[in-house]
């Protein structure tokens, strides 16, 4: 009995492998991951060649890639591929220098929460992708500003809570900027963060005093450095100026709305952010621009090539994650409209476009919290000031 029942697993074991090569060859000619060739029988298909199968759970494919094929070119087809597999998704990962390890997924791998573990002083956890990496950055050495955008309860404001309770108790770090909900700034009050920030709408002036302040303080540093040195070093004398424009389309309606022919603060406003943007960076200066959507008329191409850090949680429409993620499959950018809150994708030098799950704090509460635990028990200094 015995025997036989060993057979007929193997027997089933080979149908089901043959099944799979079959899938994958036609999956691949469907996604076009494949090249054709003319010959005088006819046209001949060729598809990347798979050349192990491990039936799981979890089942592993081992494919070769076709020469000039990147990973990249795999991981774009992504989506396609899956269901005709029996997938939900694919993690696909290098194996080599011309081989891809392709995993069969019975579940998003971004299901489920990631939690907010603070890593290196310095670093900041941005999240989870895929592969289950963590993805960190040194926001005084990755990158020069950032831009995050993302529908309402898509996450982008646990994201952002996150953030800045990491960012909170380092010394080097000095949190900035404008808030025109009155919300993200609130529990730095007595902090040594809160003379640099400016809360609500009721005074559009307070928030360009703030502005010019800092755009000030970015030429004294740039004025003061070393005639050897072309970016500033940073220290806890002259901390990195983290720079959060929360909901920046809304500030610049309540600006436009106050401006006259005579007093245009809307313009000033803009003016003062992207001389910030142009020149900060080299003065310890780095922007976080936070929008719903981040179209042209907020968000122009100056500002998008300014930002080399880019993230997208759920968008509207496809169109959305193009403006940050140009060249992004349409699959891609299709699936985000209806992603789930806490998912988002990632653009960065050096990286691929990247799906993962930013780590979750917990609500508003869980935020003050942090952010009292990581500025200290002395909190008997200046609150931010209120617009």
């Amino acid at each position: 009995m015995g025997f036989w029942t060993a057979r007929q697993e193997r027997a089933a074991d080979e149908r089901e492998a043959d099944g799979l090569w079959w899938a994958w060859r036609q999956a691949c000619e469907g996604a076009g991951l494949c090249t054709q060739t003319d010959t005088a029988s006819g046209p001949t298909v060729v598809t990347p060649r798979l050349v192990d199968i491990v039936l799981g759970p979890p089942t592993v494919l081992t494919v070769a890639l076709l020469p000039g094929q990147l990973l990249s070119d795999v991981r774009r087809v992504a989506l396609r591929l899956a269901p005709h597999l029996g997938a939900v998704a694919l993690r696909i990962t290098p194996l080599g220098q011309v081989h891809a390890r392709i995993e069969l997924l019975a579940a998003d791998p971004l299901d489920g929460t990631v939690e907010l573990v603070p890593v290196a002083p310095g670093l900041v956890l941005l999240g989870r992708d895929e592969t289950a990496r963590e993805l960190v950055q040194s926001w005084a050495d990755d990158v020069a500003h950032t831009i995050v955008q993302g529908v309402t309860r898509s996450g982008k404001s646990v994201f952002t809570y996150g953030v800045l309770a990491q960012l909170a108790a380092d010394p080097l770090v000095t949190l900035c900027g404008c808030d025109p909900t009155g919300l993200l700034w609130r529990p730095f009050a007595g902090t040594r963060h809160a003379a640099w920030q400016v809360s609500g709408v009721a005074d559009p002036a307070a928030h360009e005093e703030l502005l010019l302040r800092l755009v000030e303080d970015m030429d004294a540093r740039i004025a003061d450095l070393p005639a050897d040195r072309d970016t500033l070093e940073v220290t806890e004398a002259n901390p990195l100026r983290v720079v959060v424009l929360e909901e920046l389309a809304a500030l610049y309606r309540v600006a436009d709305a106050a401006s006259t022919t005579k007093d245009p603060i809307g313009k000033r406003l803009r003016a003062l952010v992207g001389r910030l943007l142009a020149e900060g960076a080299k003065a310890g200066y780095r922007v976080v621009i936070i929008v719903q959507r981040a179209e042209a008329s907020i968000v122009g191409s100056f500002e998008r090539a300014m930002c080399s850090l880019r993230i997208s949680f759920r968008t509207d429409n496809a169109a959305s994650v193009e403006l940050l993620h140009p060249g992004a499959p349409r699959e891609i950018a299709d699936q985000h409209t209806t992603a789930l809150p806490g998912i988002a994708l990632l653009s960065a030098p050096g990286e691929e476009l990247t799906r993962f799950r930013a780590p979750y704090l917990g609500g508003y509460p869980e935020y003050v919290a942090a952010v009292r635990l990581a500025c200290g028990p002395e909190l008997d200094g200046p609150t931010a000031i209120a617009a």
